[in-house]
């Protein structure tokens, strides 16, 4: 009998215990640099992409972009996919250290077999900053992916880029 109270004790006690609920962030961790072939008027230029794909849209990069910079200069068809446009920042000032200008395109892919978010960037002497070489290079992608982490909680109506 004694054995029995002190088990219905230990589960009361134990059972009535209060838990916390921890949510963890999500991340855009998942990221990666690819290089992409695409057709510059009649040559096919390797270009690197900055791509996310733990999203919550195929068009995160755009939105990410028009948050920060306004509207975009021009719309160019897809890459990947012709449904889904590409927009172009040029001229851009990205960080408050440094005077460098920058092109940025911004896109995505929704498909079957892929669905993630990606950015080109180009330096005013139009070159990838994306190489594995480039000054800019780290700094891009710290910058993109701090940028990618906080873009949930922001809203924009995404029909204005279709």
């Amino acid at each position: 009998m004694r054995n029995y109270i002190y088990l219905f004790f230990a589960l009361f006690i134990f059972g009535c215990s209060s838990t916390t609920e921890v949510s963890r962030k999500k991340f855009y961790s998942q990221f990666k640099i690819i290089s992409t072939p695409i057709l510059v008027e009649k040559d096919t230029v390797l270009v690197n992409e900055l791509r996310f794909y733990d999203i919550k849209s195929a068009k995160d990069a755009i939105k990410l972009m028009y948050i920060d910079h306004g509207k975009w200069t021009k719309k160019l068809e897809g890459t990947h996919q012709k449904t889904l446009k590409r927009f172009v920042w040029q001229n851009v000032k990205l960080f408050d250290t440094y005077n460098d200008l920058f092109t940025v395109i911004a896109g995505g892919v929704e498909s079957n077999t892929n669905y993630f978010t990606y950015l080109t960037i180009i330096d005013a002497a139009q070159k990838d900053c994306l190489q594995e070489n480039h000054t800019f290079r780290k700094t891009l992608t710290d910058h993109f992916t701090s940028k990618m982490n906080r873009l949930n909680s922001k809203k924009v109506d995404y029909t204005i880029f279709d």
